[in-house]
């Protein structure tokens, strides 16, 4: 099986080139202050729940409500959850923006009356065992064909969209 994984940390955690496309695991969206975006998720081919994170140094505005934490705010996009345009208040000249999975675990344990009884456990995941998208320049944005965990040639786990909204 190809390992992207090894393939990254050869090249310090920068984009490589495979059978003519470049993969990276984060993309620097470019942006200017008070931008609005649209993120748009097409399709996905994964067991686990796909998203998206649009990583800021600043803080967002959705729906008329502040995101605002320290330096910086990640915001989580799920596959089945509807989102709202994104307004972006940052002087960084851009937003990172990666995939993400959530993986579901369950571990035995005892509870109260000794009986052996499964938890429930969920993670949130990304950049590891061969993660990577490919970026497709549109209009107005980038298209994202993203594998998970499973590294695959097909980059279809998750395919979704970042477009600023033009004013």
């Amino acid at each position: 099986m190809l390992d992207f994984d090894k393939l990254f940390k050869e090249s310090k955690g920068k984009p490589i080139l495979y059978k003519g496309s470049t993969i990276s695991r984060l993309d620097e969206f470019p942006i200017s202050n008070e931008d609005t975006l649209i993120i748009s998720i097409e399709k996905t081919n994964s067991s686990c729940r796909q998203g998206v994170t649009i990583d800021v140094t600043g803080h967002f505005e959705i729906d008329g409500q502040v995101y605002k934490k320290g330096k910086g705010l990640r915001m989580l996009f799920w596959e089945d959850t509807y989102n709202e345009p994104l307004k972006v208040f940052t002087k960084k000249g851009s937003v990172g923006v990666y995939n993400i999975w959530e993986t579901i675990t369950y571990h035995p344990f005892k509870n109260e009356l000794g009986e052996t009884v499964n938890k429930e456990y969920k993670a949130v995941h990304y950049w590891f065992n061969g993660a990577g998208m490919i970026v497709e320049e549109i209009e107005n944005g980038r298209r994202y064909h993203c594998n998970d965990f499973r590294p695959s040639e097909n980059f279809d786990a998750i395919v979704f969209t970042v477009q600023r909204i033009v004013k």
